[in-house]
């Protein structure tokens, strides 16, 4: 009885090493699983095979050093306003790598007009001309409810960023009763770099309606918003 008791023991022992091998296998596979994901946003970014842009021969090393994140339409359906959110960011290593945005394109609306509000001093101090975007630095643009409350802090902000309002016309994103949200545009991102040669993005964006406050909405008894 004593050696199956020793038996029983030895093979618990084994059990026990066995699953914590197991588990600790287990959670090393799970940190390298999402050691490279991306961090969720609502927008879309030139990743993968659109992270190198096209220039006139597509060989140019410096194509790739722009990237383009959270780039999406949002729409007011009740205020009847529209906006094209995204920043932009130059991550060349060189010191003087200075790019240009030339424009930003959006299919069945045409040249989004970009006006800057405001910059940190940071990206005063580095900026090299109209719509620049110098090292290390960021475009952060979108409609004036998203970005006129960034600029207020950009003077005390320590990050180097320009702040960019505009509004896209609201014919071609929003309708007496309905909206076009869900719906995806093409958008076509021009940069000059710093050798200037031009440098396009192109991203699918997706039309976002704007998340309202929460209470601010009153729906009725069909569950939609009603108007005031």
């Amino acid at each position: 009885m004593a050696f199956k008791s020793v038996l029983r023991r030895s093979a618990l022992v084994t059990v026990s090493a066995a699953s914590a091998v197991a588990l600790a296998a287990c959670g090393a596979g799970q940190i390298s699983q999402t050691a490279n994901q991306h961090p969720a946003v609502d927008g879309a970014m030139n990743g993968g095979e659109d992270a190198a842009g096209k220039g006139a021969e597509n060989t140019n090393s410096a194509l790739g050093f722009v990237n383009i994140r959270d780039a999406h339409i949002l729409v007011d359906p009740e205020a009847g306003t529209a906006g094209l959110k995204f920043s932009a960011s130059n991550q060349q290593r060189a010191a003087e790598s200075v790019y240009t945005l030339k424009s930003v394109t959006v299919e069945g609306i045409g040249e989004v007009e970009l006006k800057k509000v405001a910059e940190t001093p940071s990206f005063a101090k580095a900026a090299k001309g109209e719509n620049s975007l110098p090292r290390e630095c960021q475009i952060v643009a979108g409609p004036k409810s998203v970005i006129d409350p960034l600029a207020k802090t950009a003077k005390d902000n320590t990050g180097c960023i320009a702040y960019y309002t505009n509004e896209l016309d609201p014919s071609t994103l929003v309708g007496d009763k309905s909206s076009a949200a869900g719906q995806n545009r093409e958008a076509t991102f021009e940069f000059t770099d710093p050798q200037g040669q031009t440098n396009t993005y192109d991203l699918d964006i997706t039309i976002s309606a704007d998340i309202l406050e929460a209470g601010a909405p009153n729906r009725g008894a069909d569950g939609m918003i009603e108007s005031k």
